[in-house]
Order: C-alpha cells, then sequence, then structure tokens
C-alpha cells in the first residue's frame, strides 16, 4: 500500500510504502461510529439553564384563599403548573456530558479510520516540511496542485512550527499533531496530508 508524495513545491515524487500494521488494519464501522459519538460529547459544553420556582419574577402573594373556591389549593403563582412559572428538574448548568473510551479502543478506531482513507487513496505525504518558510502563501500553492478542492486535514510533528504557522489560516485546512490525532478528525476531513516527519513519528507510535 502506497501514497503519493511530493515537495514543498508541488512536483510529484516516489510513492511512499505505508505500514500495513498501521493503515491496513480492519475496519469496524460500530467502532468508528462510536468514537465519533463520544468525540462529540466530549466538546458538548454543559450551558442550558433554567430558573427553578425561586428564581422566576412573580408575587409571594396566596393566589385564592385555600378553601371555598371550588379549585385546586394553591400557593403561589411561581409554581411550575402555571404559565410563566419556574421550571421543574429542568437543567442547571452543572450536567455533566464528558464520556470516555479506552485507550486500546480508541486507538483501534484512530487506526481504522486511518486503514480506511489509505484504501480510498485519499492519503498524501508532503516532504522537507522542515525547510518551510512559514509563508501561507507557500503551502496555499502547494494545496492547489495536491488538493485542488475541498477540506484537508494536514498532519505535522509538534516541532514543525512554522508548517504549522502557515497553514492555520487557510479555510480549508485544519493543522492536527500527532500527538492529538482523533479518528473522528479523520473521518470528517476528505484528505489527509502527512508531512514525511509525522507518518514515521506516527507509524512508530502506533505500529503493534
Amino acid at each position: 500500500m502506497t501514497a503519493d508524495s511530493y515537495n514543498l513545491t508541488g512536483k510529484k515524487l516516489t510513492p511512499v510504502d505505508l505500514d500495513k500494521k498501521v493503515f491496513g488494519v480492519k475496519v469496524s464501522p460500530t467502532l468508528l461510529a462510536q468514537a465519533v459519538r463520544i468525540y462529540l460529547s466530549n466538546q458538548r459544553s454543559a450551558s442550558a439553564k433554567t430558573k427553578t420556582r425561586a428564581e422566576v419574577q412573580g408575587s409571594t402573594r396566596k393566589i385564592f384563599k385555600q378553601k371555598g373556591t371550588g379549585r385546586a389549593r394553591h400557593g403561589s403563582i411561581r409554581a411550575p403548573i402555571f404559565v410563566g412559572g419556574g421550571i421543574a428538574h429542568g437543567p442547571d448548568g452543572t450536567q455533566n456530558y464528558t464520556m470516555k473510551m479506552p485507550s486500546k479502543m480508541a486507538k483501534q478506531a484512530l487506526l481504522g479510520a486511518m486503514s480506511l482513507k489509505a484504501h480510498e487513496k485519499l492519503i498524501s505525504i508532503v516532504k522537507g516540511a522542515d525547510e518551510a518558510t512559514g509563508k501561507t502563501n507557500e503551502l496555499s500553492k502547494l494545496l492547489k496542485i495536491i488538493v485542488p478542492k475541498g477540506r484537508v486535514l494536514l498532519i505535522r510533528t509538534p516541532a514543525q512550527t512554522k508548517f504549522n504557522l502557515a497553514g492555520r489560516n487557510l479555510p480549508t485546512v485544519i493543522m492536527a499533531s500527532t500527538a492529538s490525532l482523533s479518528a473522528y478528525q479523520v473521518i470528517a476531513y476528505p484528505q489527509i496530508i502527512f508531512t514525511a516527519e509525522a507518518l514515521a513519528m506516527f507509524e512508530k507510535k502506533y505500529v503493534a
């Protein structure tokens, strides 16, 4: 299994071999779906908040006398049963949507997503990223050759700061590091581009 490779000017180089232990694993759609659900759940913030009967505005006067009206007894217009009253058992801003995934499952989901992209020939390699100037225009010209249109996940090493600097202002590009890569990111972006150094680091980290 190979991936096309390019230099910084967009010239096509010899295809790069991808490690089958990393890019040729069995893909589990169920596991990928679970990884996506957990990732999205962890991005969710507990911002929903409703007012209880103690917080809504309204008089504390008893609505009508306790007996003799033929109606049910009520003590406050702010009770949940009335329009404009407080909400009973509503969200209070303290909900916790955090979900966890065992590290082995997360690894398998990530490798499964990568294997899917590799099988569909949607992975490319850029060589010489350490020599990048950090100019957005340089990377933009390169991407127009590799991926003329569509969104791109560009994976670099933590040390390749200039390459990250060049890509962070491009609207169709998301920069990711090998240290913080998720299955969701791989699935969400149609095209994957590795720097040669990031590919070597990724394979070394996840090879079985």
